[in-house]
């Protein structure tokens, strides 16, 4: 080792706790505002580079690093989100966060030849702004941000993370293979983004329909449901009722599992679930003022609703014990409890 590799290495030694403090500090800044965005990610990783990974790098590349500071790249963060295009939204956050050093920063994603596919992703070199509260000797410390796509991350970790690299770059017979990979990775990025936006638009067009009262035709699925529940006028005025009887608030819960419940007792469209309250309401009601007068609860889900209707549904239709217990079963998945449950209902309705 020379002279400058180890005065490279002796600086390091001395600042490595300043690289942990800037990744702590650098990391929970993105992911506050990712969160402010309502971006969802998969996760914002961080590490400083370990010491013989530092000198690796600084004896293949001598003549290049002079100085520790010149390396941008000992703290490394690494932003994994799900969809493509959150890659360009996360790197606004990066630009309104951090000083950028555009000189340094690199676009992989431009730098694949139109005809070709492999590695994407978005590599930012930062730090952190002055003018701002941090400390004074983490000011102009270089950091790099890597931002890629759960897929993309998948293809990077078994093509490069996990050494399929021999001493002279990956092998031959191994390069087309992974040129098909990235391809399909890509188009897969591309479809669930897609997906992505058709399900959004779907759910717009949905609620749209219920706050309306259009949606009567509408089928039950795990999306109209939930906006059912959130949206519609006299199912939330139901909820208040239920809530008042125990002074408790409502915490909106997502009711995906009462979906195969409606089914089951032949429930279809929307049109079918507002029959559903209307006929079974006061039956509903009175089953909750058993079961909630005198608890201390605090909060009840928004699906509440759903459960007390669907109980009534079973008294009012006059399903038998084993009918009720198979319905249960739907929810409680054991045979003994459930049919517990159905001998406890019925003997509710008889009283």
């Amino acid at each position: 080792m020379n002279l400058k590799d180890q005065m490279i290495l002796d600086e390091y030694r001395k600042q490595r706790q300043n690289y942990v403090r800037l990744g702590d500090t650098a990391a929970s800044l993105l992911k506050d505002k990712i969160g402010d965005m309502k971006i969802d990610i998969m996760a914002v990783e961080h590490r400083v580079k370990k010491e013989e990974s530092l000198m690796n790098k600084v004896e293949k590349k001598s003549d290049k690093y002079r100085f520790l500071k010149d390396i941008t790249d000992i703290l490394g963060i690494r932003v994994i989100c799900f969809f493509a295009d959150d890659v360009d939204r996360i790197g606004k956050a990066i630009e309104n966060l951090f000083t950028v050093d555009w000189d340094n920063s690199v676009d992989k994603r431009a730098l694949i030849h139109a005809k070709s596919f492999g590695y994407l992703s978005v590599h930012y070199v930062c730090s952190l702004p002055e003018g701002q509260e941090y400390p004074e000797e983490l000011i102009g410390m270089k950091f790099e941000i890597q931002v890629r796509t759960a897929l993309q991350h998948t293809w990077a970790y078994i093509e490069h993370d996990m050494g399929y690299k021999s001493e002279f770059g990956t092998p031959r017979v191994a390069v087309r293979q992974f040129a098909r990979i990235a391809g399909l990775l890509e188009l897969a990025d591309d479809e669930f983004t897609r997906v992505r936006d058709v399900v959004k638009t779907y759910t717009e067009d949905i609620r749209q329909k219920i706050i309306n009262d259009e949606a009567d035709d509408v089928l039950i699925d795990n999306v109209s449901l939930k906006e059912y529940v959130l949206r519609n006028k006299k199912m939330r005025s139901f909820l208040h009722e239920l809530s008042a009887i125990c002074e408790s608030e409502i915490s909106e819960i997502s009711p995906d599992n009462y979906v195969e419940q409606l089914r089951w007792l032949g429930k279809k469209t929307i049109g079918d679930i507002k029959h559903f309250l209307e006929e079974n309401h006061s039956l509903a009601l009175s089953l909750a003022k058993s079961a909630l007068e005198n608890t201390d609860l605090d909060i009840l889900s928004s699906s509440v609703g759903l459960r007390f209707l669907c109980r009534a549904e079973l008294l009012n239709k006059n399903y038998t014990e084993e009918q009720v217990t198979e319905f249960l079963m739907l929810s409680v998945g054991n045979a003994q409890r459930a049919s517990r449950m159905a001998k406890s209902l019925l003997k509710t309705a008889m009283n």
